[in-house]
Parts: structure tokens; sequence; C-alpha cells
């Protein structure tokens, strides 16, 4: 009679390839799921910034997109800047709500405070120079590029991929 099965050798050979694998394997899940994260917030983060530009142009007034609680990880609103404070005040209409980021989302210059676009679909400041800089999202796992949204003089955006200290990332 002949006996079907495995023996304890060939269970151990097995489990043993297995735990290898999975140890290659868990890591690089980890950075690609956070990449994955990482341009998914891109996407967001650009294309709450096109409609604010188009919004603009539409409706031929100035529309501005500023940060909840002064932080662009707590999320953002787009809203019509009728009186161009460049605060979003009670009568102010709003025209989109977007929550908490996945990421940690950093600015610089004006844009920690403001995105705003004018008629023209023209990125400017309150006082009416232009507004450019940079957005930079940051990456939990170590080895994965950082994202920038850098919005040009003229308004436009586009994203790009950095290195987490020249992205303006916290080590």
């Amino acid at each position: 009679m002949r006996h079907r099965g495995f023996t304890l050798i060939e269970l151990m050979v097995a489990v043993a390839v297995l735990a290898i694998l999975l140890s290659i394997g868990v890591p690089a899940l980890g950075s690609m799921i956070d990449a994955q994260r990482l341009d998914n917030e891109a996407h967001r983060l650009m294309r709450s910034v096109q409609f604010t530009r188009n919004e603009a142009v539409r409706r031929n007034r100035h529309v501005l997109m500023q940060p909840v609680n002064g932080s662009w990880t707590n999320g953002w609103v787009v809203f019509l800047d009728d009186d161009r404070n460049g605060q979003h005040d009670p009568d102010d209409p709003l025209l989109r709500v977007e929550g908490p980021a996945g990421a940690v989302i950093h600015a610089n210059g004006s844009l920690t405070g403001y995105v705003r676009y004018n008629s023209q679909g023209e990125s400017e400041l309150l006082n009416g120079g232009f507004l450019s800089g940079t957005f930079s999202l940051c990456p939990r796992q170590p080895g994965v590029e950082a994202r920038q949204l850098v919005i040009n003089r003229v308004g436009r955006v586009r994203m790009q991929r950095a290195e987490p200290a020249a992205g303006n990332c916290p080590e």
C-alpha cells in the first residue's frame, strides 16, 4: 500500500521558500502602495487646482483655494472670493470642499496660505502680483520619491517626482 503526502522535510523546505519570498515581497509591496497613495493625492490636488483655475475663467471672477485650518494636509476649500480679501467669509459661495489628504502636503511661499486665480486664469497674489510655487507631497516609506505640483508664473500646474529632501519633506 502506497501513502500519498509530503514528508516533513518537503514541508519545511516549502515553508522556508515561502518565508524567503514573503520577506522580499512585503517591503516592496509597502513602497508600491505608498507610491500609489502619493500619485492619487497628487492627482486629487492637481484636479482641484485646475478646477479653481477653470472656475475663475468660466465665472469671470476671482476664485480661491485655501487649506483647512492652515494646513493642506487637513484638506482644502474652493470658493468665490468676491471681496478679494483672501479669506473664506460666510457670504463667499463654496464651490468645492476636499477632505483630509492621504499624504503630508507642504507648500512653499504664498502657496502656504492660498492659491488664487483671476478671470484670465492667471495665478495671482492678493496684491495682484503673480503667484507661483510648489506643493510637495511626502512619502511615508523610505526610498519612495516625493511628488511635487509646480504652479508656474501663468498659473499652469504640472506634476513631477523628486527626492524627499528636495521636496521639503521632513526626514
